[in-house]
Parts: structure tokens; sequence; C-alpha cells
């Protein structure tokens, strides 16, 4: 429904996605208003029942408010069916039941053309399933009504033509039944493959922008997110910090247990580094067995605080269940950007201090000046 902004948060809600059922339901209850007001006059001119029509009207404003008013205040999303679509066409197909009985008997095949139409918006969102049950509800309705209506107006000679009136509906209602499944069908259908290919594209997305076997970030990706994070501190003046981390002794890993065994100590750190550094870092396996990490709005003191408990961590890790001794350390160069340094150039001063590191006994951290 196509309404200005406060007019439609009014009357549809202030949440955008129930806007098309709450708008759907608001017409179907402004077409029972119509016919309210169709059933008034149809009383006055002698075209319906008087006794029969204050019911009718009851009927169908009940409805009109009942259901507009569930959805608007949001209760239908407490249950499983949360736009009422099985619940509405179930109580449509019962107004149009009552209408056949309080009209004239010259316009209660007009009525029942009404009861198939209402399985055409089930198509769009109910399992076939649902719309075989409503088609069931429906045609033991148009039986019972057309049964009742005997015993309601006993002297009117219409039998062979409620009889006439019955099939014919009845056949229309199997045919839209058909075609409301065949609909629901392949929106089921296409759905299905939609989320496989979302679900495809997200697998695709994930493996080109994380490592294979650490799960990290690669480094494609971390190009990516450094780029994007000098941008924004050429906005905002904040300390960043890059660390660069490098196993040590990793070498001996790979050519006394395996290169198997340096996999799994690779994941097994890469682990600790996601786990024990802060929820703002960013990590990423930059090649073998160096890791770079973005800190951002952090200073090098800050940094290696967290280093501090990370190293803690490595030291008593398990990283073998078949080496049990095996102890890794891990030593790292840390660089605060400078103002107008580019990214390159961080990485460089903090790979360079890394060495430093290493030459001075390892296990250990080194601040870049």
């Amino acid at each position: 429904m196509n309404l200005p902004p406060p007019l439609s948060r009014l009357l549809l809600g202030p949440d955008p996605d129930r806007h098309p059922a709450i708008g759907l339901t608001l017409l179907v209850s402004a077409l029972y208003l119509v016919n309210a007001v169709q059933i008034v006059a149809a009383v006055s001119v002698g075209y319906a029942s008087a006794v029969l029509a204050p019911y009718f009207l009851a009927f169908m404003l009940t409805g009109a408010v009942l259901f507009y008013g569930l959805l608007r205040s949001g209760l239908s999303q407490r249950w499983s069916d949360p736009n009422l679509v099985v619940a509405q066409s179930i109580y449509c197909a019962f107004a149009v039941a009552l209408g056949y009985l309080t009209v004239d008997l010259h316009f209660r095949g007009v009525v029942l053309t009404f009861m198939p139409v209402i399985l055409l918006p089930g198509q769009f969102a109910l399992q076939p399933r649902r719309i075989r049950q409503l088609t069931v509800v429906m045609f033991l309705l148009l039986v019972g009504t057309t049964i009742v209506n005997w015993y309601v107006n006993p002297g009117e000679p219409e039998l062979v033509g409620d009889i006439l009136r019955c099939t014919y509906v009845t056949v229309i209602l199997v045919a839209v039944c058909v075609v409301a499944q065949a609909v629901s069908r392949t929106r089921h259908d296409m759905k299905l493959k939609s989320e496989a290919l979302a679900n495809a594209l997200s697998k695709v997305e994930h493996m080109a922008a994380h490592d294979q076997l650490t799960g990290l970030l690669n480094r494609h990706r971390m190009h990516e997110v450094l780029d994007k994070e000098w941008h924004r501190l050429q906005r905002q003046t904040r300390p960043t910090t890059l660390v660069m981390m490098d196993l040590d002794h990793f070498k001996r890993v790979n050519d006394t247990l395996g290169h198997q065994a340096g996999d799994e100590v690779l994941k097994r750190f890469a682990t600790l580094a996601d786990t024990y550094l802060r929820d703002a870092d960013v990590v990423s396996r930059w090649g073998g067995e160096e890791f770079l990490v973005l800190c951002p709005d952090t200073t090098a003191e800050q940094a290696q605080i967290a280093l501090n408990r990370l190293r803690d961590q490595v030291h008593v890790a398990p990283f073998l269940d078949s080496h049990p001794a095996l102890q890794i350390t891990f030593s790292a160069g840390l660089a605060t950007l400078r103002p107008s340094e580019s990214m390159a150039s961080a990485i460089e001063r903090a790979d360079q201090t890394l060495y430093q590191a290493k030459e001075a006994g390892r296990d250990r951290f080194m601040q870049s000046p």
C-alpha cells in the first residue's frame, strides 16, 4: 500500500517487513465493510433475509476488527502462522457460507463464486498440504451450507439448482486448489534453490576471505581490512597498532614431527589468538607461521597487554595430544601507525621489529620506535 509515511506507520505499524501482510488484511477488512453496506442495501429492497442479516453483519465486522487488530498489535507474531493466513481463509469461507444463507436465492450463485477466490492468497504463503486442507474445509462448508439452506428455506424449489451450483463451484474450487498447489510448490522450490545458492555463495565468499587451515582472515582479505582502516584514520585521529607474530622454531616442529603436526600447531595457535586477543582485534594468517594483527584504537602498550595474556595461554596450552610435552612460544613486533604513514610502511616496521625480537632471544615482544 503506497501511503504517506505518517499514515503508513499509523495504519501498518513501525515494522516495514510486516506491512504487506497487514496491508492485505486491511484490504480484506475494507471488503468486509463494503459487503456489510451491500447487505444493508439488499435487506432494504428485499434481496436478503432481515433475520440473518444482523448475524452476517456482526460476523463480518468482527472479522474486520479482529484480524487487523491481531496483526497490527503484533500479537499474531507469537503463533506459528504469524500472518494468520489459514485463520483468515477459514473465516472468509464461513463468511461466504453465511452470506449464501442470507441473500436471495437468485444471488447465491454469485456469493458462492467467492469461495475459490479465498484460496488465491494462500498459494504465496502456504505449503501445498495446507492448501489441500483448506480446500477440504471449503468443500465441506459448501455442502453443509447447501444442506442447511434446505432446512432454513424448505419452501424454495431450488433443489436441482442448488446441487448444480454446488457442483459447479466444487469443480472451480478443485481447479483453483490444483493451480494454487502448483504455484506453492514452485515458490517453495525457488525458495530452497535461493537458499542453497545463498549458502553456496556465502561459503565461496568465506573461502575467498579466510585461510583454509586456520580459519583466520587470509592475507588478501587482510589487505582490504587494512585499507578500510587506513581510510578511516584519515578522518579520525586515533592510535592504531599493527602486530606481526611468528611462532618460534616452527621449522623444528615440521622437521621432527611432520607437516601434519605443524598444521595442528598452527590451528591451535590461531584458535588461542582469536580467543585471547581482544574482540576488536583483527587476526589474520599472513603467511607460513606468521600472523598479522590489526589493533584499532589501540596504543602499542595496550596491545602488549593482550599479547601478554595470549602468551600466558600459549605457555600452558597443549598443542599436540600425541606430544603433550611440546612447548610452543612466539615472538611479536609492534608498530603504531604514524601520522600520514601507509599501512605497508607500518607492516614493514612491525616485521623488522619482530626479527629484532627473534634475535634478542625469542618468546618476547618489541615495539618499533
